[in-house]
């Protein structure tokens, strides 16, 4: 695992410092937002027409705080120079009614319709700040900074194809668990107002961040149902018949989707399920 900090803002709050008048105390939420991989994991699938990226966030009250991001690639393991999916999952919209844990998922077309083995890295960012201590004659700077660190999971698509079923492919615990837990101890003021950073206070966060020692959330069966039904709509709204992979069936997708995207709040593209649709091992 690589932590790396990667300085976006390096702004000295000088004159404030120095000023004499002090800005009332404020406080932010502390404790542990974990990060998990639900899906894929380090197992071995069915080829599938449509492949799903689930991830899951846990004490969701640190989200607006600590704003994580997640890029990430899929490369096939033994063609790095084919072309390789990608994308992004951005900072998950919550609220008070958010359910705890929080997923957030994206889903790829043809890549995984064939036998092979993937290599998927992600890399995880997130806000923090810190108080930079004095140094040549300055005093001390009261920073804001993103730090990231990176995960991986190597899976194989293997037999025949067909769509993945999310509840079996989440149901047990796995050897190998992805994710992280990024660790708020305390927060200060934000150093300054940005486009970038709108809360008043920032977190504090310990270092490095910790990584997953279990795969502790699974999909049922609304939840799953949910997110075919999402993916489905997408296939069959999106391309012309002869261009949708056969194992997609839309006959039925009107009444589907219309079950499916009524669960999701202020119609979010990638769900952003506030359902009690996790079950925790």
């Amino acid at each position: 695992m690589r932590f790396t900090p990667l300085s976006i803002f390096s702004l000295a709050c000088w004159s404030f410092l120095h000023s004499g008048g002090a800005a009332k105390e404020e406080t932010g939420p502390t404790g542990a937002l974990q990060i998990d991989l639900v899906f894929p994991r380090n197992e071995t699938y069915s080829p599938s027409p449509i492949m799903p990226i689930v991830f899951s966030f846990r004490n969701t009250e640190l989200l607006p705080f600590l704003r994580p991001t997640i890029s990430y690639e899929v490369w096939n393991y033994d063609n790095f120079s084919a072309d390789a999916a990608r994308g992004d999952i951005e900072v998950p919209s919550v609220n008070e009614t958010t359910v705890n844990p929080h997923i957030e998922f994206k889903w790829h077309l043809h890549h995984f319709n064939t036998e092979g083995t993937w290599k998927a890295s992600f890399h995880i960012r997130w806000i923090h700040c810190y108080v930079s201590p004095a140094d040549q004659g300055r005093g001390e700077l009261d920073m804001l900074d993103v730090n990231e660190t990176d995960i991986g999971v190597i899976f194989t698509t293997k037999g025949t194809s067909k769509e993945i079923d999310l509840v079996e492919a989440t149901s047990k615990n796995c050897s190998s668990p992805v994710g992280t837990t990024i660790k708020v101890t305390d927060s200060m003021r934000t150093p300054f107002s940005s486009s970038a950073y709108d809360q008043d206070v920032c977190p504090v966060v310990a270092s490095p961040p910790i990584e997953a020692d279990s795969c502790d959330v699974t999909l049922d069966a609304t939840v799953a149902s949910s997110i075919d039904a999402a993916m489905t709509s997408w296939v069959c709204n999106e391309f012309w018949e002869t261009a949708r992979p056969q194992e997609v069936n839309c006959s039925s997708q009107k009444e589907e989707e219309s079950t499916a995207l009524r669960s999701v709040a202020g119609g979010v593209t990638y769900l952003a399920f506030i359902l009690g649709v996790l079950v925790l091992i």
